[in-house]
């Protein structure tokens, strides 16, 4: 089967790991897998073999907009594919627009969190819940417990449409020495180090992780990610004088992000807008020791099927909370074994084989 995957923007994050995964799994299983991109934001994906881009440049006000979604059905009407998997809330609108358009046989949307309410993506939320409701892609995917409830309230039909697919999560590849890993990164030797990453948005919180920082002496930061508040959480950091002890690495790409996450003792994440929360399982499958922000969607997928927390939930927001439980961790011998083999556990719970047979049953 010919498959094309629609994602909004080319950069390193969750959404487009994901896609990755089933984009490599269903390779696996004999199908052919390209995934388009509206638009290029970062070089992540240029030297993917089985990446395209609708547009190699950021669309700006309301032509370009047009300009990428018309690129997009371009491309769809030269690929002809049987099926498309459409990732993200205009990824899913203009994805389904443009599959039609193709001919495409088989639409399936995945849903990456709580409709919106508000502005341009309220405006995507509605689409996306008419034709859920009119049945013009036929799966819409939820990737937690926590996300299809936030569709409790739509219309049958569109319920009717919902299957639950848990997002997979790569395991590390190899063991990875820890102070190999922090030479790698240019990061301190022997300190105490908390490791983070995600995309450097308000959201994610990670001006809550700099102001723990400063409640933590002699402990030191670092962050995997590329975004906006880049520069604001250095100035933050300057502030409360913890820069030297803040490292932002930049985006890391997929192939070497076990290798940083190796690099540290503890794991933290501050984000208060989760769906699933793909980086922090990540982190937890890979061993480490995980400190995150009480929500309910990470207290589901944080937990093994056998009821074990892999993390230790703390309230959002909170920078001396945060500050509290990660000096609890980095002191516990036992506290962090108990953790890791928590997150371990979490690998069969997630396995991308698993959720790449999930969306083959879909298609077939």
């Amino acid at each position: 089967m010919k498959i094309v995957q629609v994602q909004t923007q080319a950069e390193a994050a969750g959404a487009q790991r994901v896609s990755d995964m089933v984009g490599e799994g269903l390779r696996g299983r004999g199908h052919e897998v390209r995934t388009v991109f509206m638009y290029r934001k970062t070089d992540a994906y240029d030297a993917d073999p089985h990446a395209d881009f609708a547009l190699r440049e950021r669309p700006r006000g309301m032509g370009g907009q047009l300009r990428a979604v018309f690129a997009l059905i371009g491309y769809m009407r030269r690929e002809k594919p049987d099926a498309v998997i459409s990732y993200q809330h205009f990824g899913n609108v203009f994805g389904t627009l443009a599959g039609r358009l193709a001919g495409a046989r088989f639409l399936i949307a995945n849903q990456s969190g709580a409709p919106f309410t508000k502005g341009l993506p309220a405006f995507a939320s509605f689409i996306d819940k008419l034709m859920g409701t009119l049945g013009i892609y036929q799966y819409s995917i939820t990737n937690s417990a926590w996300t299809e409830r936030q569709f409790a309230q739509y219309p049958s039909a569109y319920r009717r449409r919902l299957r639950r697919i848990d997002h997979g999560v790569y395991p590390p590849p190899q063991p990875y020495d820890r102070m190999k890993s922090r030479q790698h990164f240019g990061l301190p030797m022997e300190a105490p180090l908390v490791v983070s990453s995600g995309r450097l948005v308000p959201s994610k919180k990670f001006a809550v992780l700099v102001r723990a920082l400063a409640l933590l002496p002699d402990t030191h930061l670092a962050i995997a990610g590329a975004g906006p508040e880049h520069d604001t959480l250095l100035a933050l950091a300057r502030e409360l004088g913890v820069l030297d002890r803040l490292h932002p690495v930049g985006e890391v790409q997929p192939a070497t992000i076990h290798q940083f996450l190796a690099a540290g003792n503890v794991y933290a994440f501050g984000s208060v807008l989760e769906t699933f929360g793909l980086a922090v399982v990540e982190a937890a499958v890979s061993g480490l020791p995980v400190v995150c922000s009480d929500l309910p969607v990470l207290q589901e997928v944080l937990t093994t099927d056998r009821g074990v927390n892999a993390a230790v939930f703390v309230p959002p927001d909170d920078p001396e909370a945060y500050a509290k439980a990660i000096g609890a961790v980095l002191g516990d011998e036992t506290l962090r074994q108990h953790l890791s083999a928590a997150g371990r556990a979490l690998a069969n719970q997630y396995a991308p084989a698993r959720m790449c047979e999930r969306y083959e049953q879909l298609l077939r």
